[in-house]
């Protein structure tokens, strides 16, 4: 039997960007699963990344993705469904994703850091790329990145945290301070955290983020959100078992509700 997911899974992804399912696909998931509430949430990328980054809600769409999932909710109410996006951070793409996310009705927005100064890091097609001839700067720019993307105030959810440990590249650098000024800077925006299970689909096999930097996430007070990047609908809420105990070991007791901005006790 499926076990029952009182906690919300908001980061899903379907065919309106890189996912395999439509939305109805993945509210059936959901309500299978006994899912709290379900986010879907588009990749958007900026214009300044569009030679590199294909993945995202066509621009022209947004309107429609929104108005389809609005719709979804109707039809699904005994499911909490929220229209969110995953909006990449580029610092030269700041006042083009302003202007994207101006007036549209999302509920909220994930950050991501995929690209260190033009650099695909998570791309498959490059993870055995020169690129990862020293992954300790790139790890010290991605970080260098997520406390930039804080500071400007657009984002609800840093997504996938340390990220860069996808394809199993190791470092011997101790980067620790960049890691703590980056969630310093969480804190600071308001931003919460997610504990996103699709490390354990990747080489790494590993949640991310870290137990240990999720600890300290927590001694800082920044909140927990829950997401599995689900592409396809049948990895929504995978792994969610394993993120509620490494919540728990890292001191979290609450999840952030993005519905209302409530802490609700975690489950069990």
């Amino acid at each position: 039997m499926t076990p029952r997911l009182s906690i919300a899974d908001y980061h899903v992804h379907s065919t309106f960007s890189d996912g395999h399912e439509d939305v109805d696909a993945c509210c059936e998931r959901a309500l299978s699963l006994g899912l709290a509430e379900l986010g879907i949430s588009e990749h958007l990328t900026p214009p300044c990344l569009a030679p590199i980054a294909d993945y995202g809600v066509a621009h022209e769409r947004l309107g429609e993705y929104v108005a389809s999932v609005r719709e979804a909710a109707t039809r699904y109410p005994e499911l909490r469904l929220l229209c969110g996006v995953e909006a990449d951070f580029a610092p030269d793409g700041i006042m083009e994703m302003v202007e994207l996310l101006c007036g549209r009705d999302f509920d909220y927005v994930l950050c991501s850091v995929h690209f260190t100064d033009g650099f695909q890091f998570n791309a498959v097609e490059h993870c055995g790329d020169p690129g990862w001839d020293d992954p300790g700067r790139v790890c010290r720019r991605y970080w260098q990145l997520v406390r930039e993307a804080a500071a400007n105030g657009l984002f609800d959810v840093l997504a996938h945290p340390d990220l860069p440990k996808r394809w199993g590249h190791r470092h011997d650098e101790d980067i620790t301070a960049l890691e703590d000024e980056a969630i310093a800077a969480l804190a600071d925006a308001g931003m919460a955290l997610e504990v996103n299970t699709s490390g354990l689909r990747h080489p790494v096999a590993e949640l991310y983020p870290t137990p240990s930097l999720l600890r300290r996430a927590r001694e800082v007070g920044v909140p927990l959100t829950f997401g599995s990047d689900a592409h396809h609908a049948a990895d929504i809420g995978a792994g969610f078992s394993e993120a509620l105990t490494l919540a728990r070991a890292a001191g979290y007791d609450s999840w952030l509700r993005l519905s209302d901005r409530q802490s609700v006790a975690l489950p069990g």
